[in-house]
């Protein structure tokens, strides 16, 4: 199964600043680690966690670059690198969130789930979205 880790994923994995969801991630985060999904990313998700850690929870430059170097050492984690602009301003003029969510969006291939707790994906009916613990319940 193919997985797509959004900002809020790495984020409550990193922080662990909700335990629930931390430990939904974590438990996420061993199964990836034992080879069961393979596992995305991107670009555009890591700006997005530069961009929170700094402003929203005032995080210092070296704190950030470890958080970020972090993602890295997930196991067999990909970068997607290709977005596809127009698609994602068609979203967003269609479903009024976020660009940056619409530009991660339209970075998935079609059999790919994009695991977040951020609802306002689930109003983009052309992906899959998922919470951690869905994955898991299903695992």
């Amino acid at each position: 199964m193919k997985i797509f880790l959004d900002t809020n994923f790495l984020l409550r994995l990193f922080l662990e600043d909700n335990n629930q969801q931390f430990e939904d991630c974590h438990k996420l985060i061993s199964q990836i680690e034992a080879g069961q999904f393979s596992v995305y990313t991107s670009g555009i998700v890591f700006l997005e966690m530069s961009y929170v850690l700094k402003s929203v929870y005032k995080i210092p430059y070296q704190e950030i670059i470890k958080i970020l170097d972090s993602t890295f050492e997930i196991r067999g984690i990909t970068i997607v690198e290709k977005t596809n602009t127009k698609q994602a301003l068609a979203n967003y003029k269609k479903y009024g969130i976020k660009f940056t969510d619409c530009l991660i969006a339209s970075q998935l291939s079609k059999d790919t789930i994009l695991i977040t707790f951020d609802e306002e994906f689930s109003k983009i009916k052309e992906i899959v979205v998922k919470k951690p613990q869905q994955i898991l319940d299903s695992n």
